[in-house]
């Protein structure tokens, strides 16, 4: 059970059986009934005159703004009525969107181990918090949004969804994940042994059993192949309608050198030549471009920003006469991917006038995917010999204008969101703000 504690920091409470004991309260405060019923703690009736009390023989859980003041209620009923779970409505001061349960005491936790664990309910939540897993949030069984994602970057690297290993569970997963890869967060999905629920497993097992399988956790990709090739089969039907599943997630991935690898790592699983796998997705991306671009963008951080970036390093390796000019610039710090930053920084460090340069570059890479990834770009020269220097040109100054304009639109946004004293927003936007100011110092 949950112990006293964990009661007291939380401040769980219990709400009476009856109709109107909540209504008598403000009644004996003297709270305006418009105030009351916008509480979401009541409501008025449609038969006739009166209001009635929405939370009637339930566990009461407070659920807490990141500044610790109470923006909503939750209930679970304490018999086997329906539902069985009972949210606050939204009001002027509960954003579903935007809150998420246990955030204000987990933060420092998140922060504290770089990761954070997405649980579905209170009591997933509040029995891994009393076990010592205190880097933990959850969503109140609603829809992840991209507020809740982008809030929860600014406390946490990596994300860590846990689920039941039901159908409902299987199905949340999958509705959550499009979202993360939209914003661009490492995400891995923990699905649990049969039969268990978060609160279930740790109570049965303990802290280090559930540490020691999130630490397998899948990544996104291992994921939804796994879950694909479950239902269609290893045939050969089987694999093609996996591939046809999986292009529409792979278009998703912002980071265009992870996503080059989870292609060849699909071709592999799938025994299909890499060509055609990426041919597929791109013949997919291209019938679908508008709408994924417009639910991709985000401050021209999206497949075209990935795809300018590419023609960069393609241009390093097929016309190093163009790396003065782009060291000149110093374009590569503007980049928005860390991995291509990476590589391009590698091809810069080569003297663009050796005889074997793109041999030299290549002992330069990490490993042997670094190199697999750079080869990919030297046979990509898209670019004429005619006035290279000007196209190397047009391109830099591309890329630094959006990365400048992004700057200015993140400024604008803390300006607004002073006007309106939202220190959550602030302070995820300024952080937002810092790394990107960071970029020009590297």
């Amino acid at each position: 059970g949950i112990s006293e504690e964990i009661i007291q920091e939380f401040r769980l409470g219990y709400s009476p059986e009856g109709w109107d004991t909540i209504v008598n309260l403000f009644r004996k405060h003297k709270v305006s009934n418009k105030n009351a019923v916008q509480s979401g703690l009541i409501l008025e009736r449609k038969q006739k005159d009166g209001f009635y009390d929405r939370f009637r023989n339930r566990i009461i859980f407070p659920i807490f703004d990141i500044n610790m003041q109470v923006a909503g209620f939750g209930g679970r009923v304490m018999d086997d009525g329906m539902p069985k779970y009972l949210n606050s409505p939204e009001t002027p001061v509960y954003f579903k969107s935007r809150i998420l349960y246990g955030l204000h005491a987990a933060k420092q936790f998140c922060r504290q181990e770089g990761f954070v664990y997405i649980v579905e309910g209170y009591f997933d939540f509040l029995s891994l918090y009393q076990h010592g897993i205190k880097n933990t949030v959850a969503s109140l069984g609603t829809a992840l949004t991209s507020d809740h994602v982008r809030i929860l970057k600014g406390y946490a690297a990596r994300m860590v969804l846990v689920f039941d290993s039901d159908t409902a569970g299987i199905s949340a997963a999958k509705r959550s994940i499009k979202i993360f890869l939209q914003e661009g967060v490492d995400i891995r999905i923990l699905v649990l042994p049969a039969g268990n629920d978060p609160d279930s497993y740790v109570v049965q097992h303990g802290r280090d059993s559930f540490i020691e399988l999130a630490s397998n956790a899948r990544t996104v990709m291992q994921f939804l192949l796994q879950v694909s090739m479950d239902t269609h089969g290893a045939s050969v039907e089987g694999r093609i309608k996996v591939l046809e599943d999986m292009k529409q997630h792979l278009i998703l991935i912002q980071d265009s050198a992870l996503r080059s690898l989870y292609v060849k790592e699909l071709a592999e699983t799938l025994h299909i030549d890499e060509k055609a796998v990426l041919e597929k997705v791109r013949e997919y991306y291209l019938d679908n471009s508008t709408s994924t671009l417009n639910h991709c963008k985000e401050n021209e951080n999206d497949l075209e920003s990935d795809r300018r970036e590419e023609q960069i390093i393609s241009m390093m390796l097929n016309h190093p006469e163009t790396i003065p000019l782009i060291k000149t610039k110093e374009v590569i710090k503007y980049f928005y991917s860390e991995r291509l930053k990476h590589l391009a920084t590698k091809i810069l460090s080569v003297d663009p006038d050796h005889n074997a340069f793109i041999t030299s570059v290549m002992t330069k890479m990490d490993n042997n995917r670094d190199q697999e990834i750079l080869a990919s770009y030297a046979i990509q020269d898209s670019f004429s010999e005619e006035d290279i220097h000007g196209t190397a040109l047009s391109l830099i100054n591309r890329i630094i204008r959006v990365r400048i304009k992004q700057e200015n639109t993140l400024t604008n946004k803390i300006i607004s969101a002073e006007k309106g004293c939202d220190s959550e927003l602030i302070e995820l936007l300024k952080k937002k703000q810092e790394e990107i100011q960071q970029l020009h110092h590297r």
